[in-house]
């Protein structure tokens, strides 16, 4: 009777300990959340410097640091030359796009003034414009200190993903030792997998990317938007943020046709928004099927709980994250966990 009565106490001791450890766990990753996305960001920046680093060395026989280091600079020198090429065409005709749109704002308007019901609203639209006028006032401090927080985590994130992509090894290992030593074969399969997986769904973004960007760049064309190309490669590249991405692409394409006519304006929003369409029943589903092997349901649903939660850094990772999980689960729980135990028991 002592002996059930001990053994029962080590068993609600040992259950008190877990659940107490679970909630330390819990509750330092809720307190973290922001860096460990970020941190997640380099790892997976990291990732695909390692991949296409490991390609150029396989190609042209070069040591890891310094494929690694060209692979750096020419993806620096190809975003500063597609900025300067399509940049610079959209800075130029800035100035008379500008101003074909304040001409055709000024039509519309005066239009408002003259019907019974628009000179009631275009009031409204006067007061909502001084209004909106002295609070961004209060708010420009704000915004640049914003954006100089968000210039300064990027470098951050940046930096550790190249130390990560040099060195992925020593990190690596290291975690690895945090493990029993009957784990650390299983941890390093475990390890590449989801490098991989990394890999794969990195390049599934590109390839959503380019579809969205040439079918963009050809519907532009074709309805005779100025600026086609440039609005779509702008469009395609803004395309890798879900949702806020496609928004973000589209209001400058519809401010440049605005600048033309109305009807055109309504065309280019009608092209954005069948494209959208497409890109988020067809092609993303598709793509991600054939990469990652990620269930659409899976993924809609984790980008909308950590967009929900962590806003547009949760957004972004919400995808990568839920693949990288899903690996982890079938390699450590029901490969290592669950098939092993049904084996032993047939």
């Amino acid at each position: 009777m002592q002996g059930k009565l001990t053994a029962h106490v080590r068993h609600i001791e040992r259950t008190l300990r877990v659940s107490a450890i679970g909630l330390f766990l819990a509750a330092s990753i809720w307190l973290l959340r922001d860096i460990l996305l970020l941190m997640f960001s380099a790892v997976v920046i990291a990732c695909v410097l390692r991949g296409a680093s490991n390609a150029v060395q396989r190609a042209f026989r070069l040591d890891h640091y310094t494929s690694l280091l060209c692979v750096i600079i020419i993806t620096c020198l190809f975003l500063s030359a597609l900025l300067w090429w399509r940049g610079s065409v959209i800075f130029a005709q800035a100035d008379e796009i500008g101003q074909q749109l304040r001409t055709q704002l000024e039509r519309v308007w005066r239009e408002l003034e003259d019907s019974s019901w628009g000179s009631v609203f275009a009031q409204q639209l006067q007061i909502a414009g001084k209004s909106l006028r002295a609070g961004l006032t209060g708010y420009v401090p704000g915004v640049i200190g914003s954006v100089l927080g968000i210039g300064g985590t990027l470098v951050v994130v940046g930096a550790t993903a190249i130390f990560l992509a040099a060195s992925p090894q020593l990190y690596l290992e290291g975690a690895l030792r945090l493990l029993p030593v009957t784990w650390r074969p299983r941890g390093r399969e475990v390890a590449r997998e989801l490098g991989s997986t990394l890999r794969l769904w990195f390049l599934g973004q590109l390839i959503d990317m380019a579809i969205v960007g040439l079918l963009l760049g050809l519907g532009l064309f074709l309805i005779g938007s100025p600026l086609a190309l440039s609005l779509a490669l702008l469009a395609g590249l803004l395309n890798f943020v879900p949702y806020i991405g496609a928004l973000a692409g589209a209001v400058p394409a519809i401010l440049v046709a605005l600048a033309r006519s109305p009807t055109l304006a309504a065309w280019v929003a009608l092209l954005f928004l069948s494209i959208q369409l497409i890109e988020g029943n067809v092609i993303a589903p598709w793509i991600q099927k054939r990469t990652i092997s990620l269930p659409p349901v899976l993924t809609i649903l984790s980008q909308t709980v950590l967009g929900t939660l962590f806003g547009l850094i949760g957004l972004i990772v919400a995808t990568p994250l839920m693949a990288v999980l899903l690996v982890a689960v079938r390699m450590i729980y029901v490969e290592a966990f669950l098939e092993r135990e049904s084996k032993q028991v047939t």
